[in-house]
């Protein structure tokens, strides 16, 4: 926090975090409220997700031969119009299910090259020494949103309706509009020669290939996102059906989750230095599979909540822990690629994870789709704990 530019840029993406969960609530609330099928709310994480498995890749490389900072101005301000967009068919009584799915999918879309290049910009607002802490207060930042947004989100869903929601979530934009307009990041390319697009993605797919810990970290992440994650899709299923919390209740959820994953920041950088991040990754692989598993299967609010309060402390413990590890091993010049590659990991099984587990929720139920799907993360993390170069990760 000690450097200027990376505290504006932190305030601002603070501030339209909060809006953006917000909107998520409303928005998930608002999908499963028209259509009243586990499916349909499944598939708009499907459209959400799609261009992420082709585009990522691609965003990560763009971010490594433009300049990040226009390259933020520009998506920031795409998301500010959808949700503008999306308040506004709201209020007039015009919103409907295809409307939704549209604006998710230009969300998809931007945000495919938003994230890596915000994710690598972090680096160039913080001093090399402190670029894993600087990495860990950027989650910090999106992940303390997830414990205030949420709630108000809630709050303003049972008061006055996702409308709102969605307009204050446009309007938080120009927090982090006003704060890069008043920063400076040179471009990545150190001056290289640039080569095609397409041999620019292979140098960062060869650089984590060559190193196995660092690719099985990657592969743990996929496996968490494909099987582990999709347990939020049902979120809503979880609040109305099967706890019987309601609208207030969803946002709780949210807000538990959130609170597990800030503690799982602040005991990730306690631990930096002392603990092998490999090692990190292993014990947080195994508690947020069985703490996602006893969230599917137990029947009190109380206890549920606590249970994703933990999920989102080991989930955050993973993503952190291998995004800093790839971070910190990566050259700038390739920084924005290996960082998109974490991101694709992340989000590009989101589509086909969302399809499953809301058929698989059709079919059976809510809970046993996620013990059912949970049970794979089970697996790997077992298997991660015997991987002698994931435990060597320092």
């Amino acid at each position: 926090m000690r450097s200027p530019a990376f505290r504006k840029y932190w305030v601002g993406a603070f501030l339209s975090f909060v809006g953006s969960w917000i909107q998520n609530v409303a928005q998930s609330w608002l999908v499963y409220d028209l259509t009243r099928s586990e499916f349909l709310l499944g598939v708009v994480g499907f459209v959400q997700g799609l261009p992420m498995l082709f585009l990522a890749p691609i965003g990560g490389a763009l971010s490594d031969r433009w300049n990040r900072r226009q390259i933020l101005l520009i998506t920031q301000s795409l998301f500010a119009l959808s949700a503008l967009l999306l308040a506004l068919l709201t209020y007039t009584g015009a919103i409907r299910y295809e409307y939704i799915l549209a604006l998710v999918l230009l969300n998809g879309l931007v945000l495919a090259i938003d994230l890596p290049t915000r994710q690598s910009l972090v680096a160039h607002l913080v001093p090399r020494e402190d670029l894993a802490n600087g990495i860990a207060l950027n989650a910090a930042a999106f992940h303390t949103a997830r414990i205030l947004g949420p709630a108000v989100g809630g709050l303003l869903l049972e008061w006055v309706g996702p409308a709102p929601c969605f307009l204050i979530n446009g309007l938080s934009f120009s927090a982090i509009l006003l704060a890069l307009l008043t920063i400076r990041v040179q471009s990545a390319s150190d001056g290289r020669a640039q080569v095609g697009i397409l041999q620019s993605l292979r140098e960062g797919v060869d650089f984590v290939r060559a190193r196995r810990g660092l690719l099985m970290l990657w592969v743990n992440v996929l496996i968490l996102s494909m099987f582990g994650l999709s347990y939020l899709v049902l979120m809503p299923v979880f609040a109305e059906e099967v706890l019987k919390i309601g609208k207030t209740g969803l946002g709780q959820m949210y807000a538990f989750a959130g609170i597990g994953s800030l503690a799982g920041l602040l005991l990730t950088a306690r631990l930096s230095g002392e603990v092998p991040r490999g090692w990190l990754v292993i014990v947080a692989a195994n508690g947020f599979a069985w703490s996602v598993i006893g969230f599917a299967l137990v029947q009190n609010p109380w206890v549920a909540k606590g249970l994703l309060a933990l999920a989102g402390m080991f989930g955050v413990m993973q993503l952190v822990s291998t995004n800093t590890a790839l971070q910190t091993a990566a050259p700038d010049y390739l920084r924005g690629r290996v960082v998109s590659l974490h991101t694709w990991a992340i989000n590009a099984p989101a589509p086909f994870a969302s399809l499953l587990i809301g058929k698989l929720a059709q079919q059976f139920g809510a809970p046993v789709a996620v013990a059912a799907c949970t049970s794979v993360c089970v697996v790997f993390a077992l298997t991660l704990a015997f991987m002698q170069d994931v435990r060597r990760i320092a």
